[in-house]
């Protein structure tokens, strides 16, 4: 009986020191953003800071720092497909591009001035809507 009770004590404790092993995090690159085409998310590198692009739909009044950014002007009636055409097309990107996946879903733009605009430009429009107060400080 105590052979079993010792057993299962060793089994429980090398079952947790296997399990916090396995939730060590991968080392965080935010060298590159991600532009996910089915759920329109711009994404941090390897992280799961996400925004939604759509946001730029409701953002008009903050257009002007992508546009300086990117030398163009963004639509207002399809902000979205303009946002998505900039980031992956334009002919004033100074950054590379990398199809991720096969189907296209997936892009990988690298971190520069403009990548970061457009982070920070998605990230003003997301505070201004769900947390008024904070533009107010």
């Amino acid at each position: 009986m105590f052979r079993v009770i010792t057993a299962l004590l060793i089994t429980l404790a090398l079952t947790g020191c296997m399990d916090s092993i396995s939730k060590l995090s991968e080392p965080v690159d935010t060298s590159y953003y991600t532009v996910d085409l089915k759920d329109y998310e711009y994404c941090r590198g390897n992280t799961k800071q996400c925004l939604s692009m759509t946001l730029i739909g409701t953002g008009l009044p903050y257009f002007k720092p992508i546009e300086e950014a990117y030398s163009q002007k963004l639509s207002g009636k399809n902000s979205l497909k303009a946002l998505i055409h900039m980031l992956l097309t334009s002919e004033n990107a100074k950054y590379p591009i990398v199809k991720d996946s096969e189907n296209g879903r997936y892009y990988r733009l690298g971190a520069n001035k403009q990548t970061d605009t457009v982070w920070k430009t998605l990230k003003h429009i997301e505070e201004s809507l769900y947390n008024p107060k904070r533009l107010i400080d």
